[in-house]
């Protein structure tokens, strides 16, 4: 019960990938953070997590963050970690099902912009639902990034899709 007064509380979980999460720290115990996001209890190795702010208010630019951008594709959560770049085409995502889960998509794109390759279930999922991850894996092909002629040929990173 020592962690009760959380309950009520707004906090930000930035991960060292970058995303972000809102939701409530349940308890901090072991090396391990267990956060209620979208109604889901997940946990945390304290080693994944870059920083926590429990006011909203204290938000403040971190290295993470300066590397990442978030954007909303509807009312499906989309998210992207991709450095020195921005989303031009959103994910299209669609789920005909009533599945609910987080789908961490690692990805490959070109100086143009375009996915070259993308493999759903990277660190952050919390679904091993087939459907979702098939269909996090569409919507990650269908994105469309900046295009950047200086940029490596091939860059690194993810869009988290949350259904």
């Amino acid at each position: 019960m020592a962690a009760s007064h959380f309950t009520l509380a707004q906090h930000s979980l930035v991960l060292k990938s970058g995303e972000r999460m809102n939701g409530e720290v349940q308890t901090i115990k072991d090396g391990t953070i267990t956060f209620l996001f979208k109604g889901n209890a997940m946990n945390f190795k304290v080693a994944e997590v870059s920083a926590v702010y429990f006011d909203d208010k204290a938000t403040t630019n971190t290295a993470a963050e300066s590397k990442s951008a978030t954007s909303s594709s509807g009312t499906k959560g989309v998210s992207y970690v991709m450095a020195g770049r921005k989303l031009i085409n959103q994910p299209k995502v669609d789920n005909l099902t009533q599945e609910k889960g987080i789908v961490v998509v690692s990805i490959n794109i070109d100086k143009y912009g375009h996915v070259k390759k993308a493999e759903p279930g990277a660190e952050g999922t919390t679904t091993t639902n087939s459907y979702l991850l098939t269909k996090a894996k569409q919507a990650a092909e269908s994105a469309l990034f900046d295009n950047c002629p200086t940029c490596p040929l091939d860059s690194k990173g993810t869009i988290t899709i949350i259904f």
